[in-house]
């Protein structure tokens, strides 16, 4: 069984193969269902994943970092980062370095930007929220896989809403991370790095342009609140809530600004 799913995950991971393979070693009864009733998400697979991982005996290290035979690279988020350096660590103690741990990918070497002066400091700050997302995502993602059969709906529905927006939070800042390391300016996708740009240019516009924002960015928190009543899925329902979050942020900061031109 374990060299299967093995095999299996140090392939390309066709979603419909990892299915079959869960229908013929899993346990979890309502995990089976849920797989073959409902078409792939990203949490599906993710939870498929883990299943498989726990299946085979491998460790989450050398899940994160296992060499796959995949025609297309996949979305690396900071599930596959090790922000210490363990090659270090265990050398200190005399633990011998295995491959895994020498494909281990260093956070601070892919974004050395970070340490520099001229790092805006929002990306910092969103490099911190990050790994609180990533933290929740994984805490949620381990109760999901450990629900019994028989537990209530609201609350596995709970626990997957708490799973989706945190996975989608942590591989936002990924991307915008990865934008500005590869062009050295900011991508504007996240809600706080896009309020970042726009608060940054209200200081250039005029008072009734400022005002116009504002009521732009008034309109778009009712439109988009009005949606999230009637949105179906996870993930549309975690899209929708950024862009809430994103416009009332856009809002309080033309607010803010009429307000210090007030005072000034």
């Amino acid at each position: 069984m374990k060299e299967k799913i093995i095999a299996y995950l140090s392939g390309p991971r066709p979603y419909r193969e990892g299915i079959a393979l869960y229908e013929e070693y899993g346990l979890n009864l309502m995990l089976k269902a849920t797989f073959r009733r409902n078409a792939e998400t990203d949490l599906l697979r993710a939870t498929l994943m883990e299943e498989l991982r726990k299946l085979a005996g491998i460790s989450e290290t050398a899940f994160r970092t296992m060499q796959r035979k995949a025609v297309d690279s996949p979305h690396i988020s900071s599930a596959s980062i090790v922000v210490e350096e363990i090659k270090a660590e265990k050398t200190a103690v005399n633990v011998p370095v295995t491959p895994v741990v020498e494909n281990v990918i260093r956070f601070r070497d892919r974004f050395p930007f970070l340490n520099s002066p001229d790092c805006p400091d929002v990306l910092k700050i969103l490099v911190a929220d990050m790994f609180t997302a990533y933290d929740l995502y994984l805490k949620t993602f381990r109760e999901l896989g450990e629900l019994p059969d028989d537990v209530e709906l609201e609350q596995a529905f709970a626990i997957a809403k708490t799973t989706v927006e945190n996975y989608l939070e942590d591989r936002s800042i990924w991307e915008e991370l990865e934008y500005y390391r590869d062009n050295h300016a900011l991508l504007g996708k996240h809600p706080r790095i896009a309020v970042y740009l726009a608060s940054d240019e209200l200081s250039n516009k005029s008072d009734l342009e400022v005002m116009n924002i504002r009521k732009n960015a008034a309109s778009n928190v009712s439109k988009w609140k009005k949606k999230l009543e009637t949105v179906e899925g996870e993930e549309e329902r975690a899209k929708a809530l950024a862009a809430v979050d994103k416009w009332e942020s856009m809002k309080s900061a033309a607010e803010k600004e009429l307000e210090n031109r007030k005072k000034n």
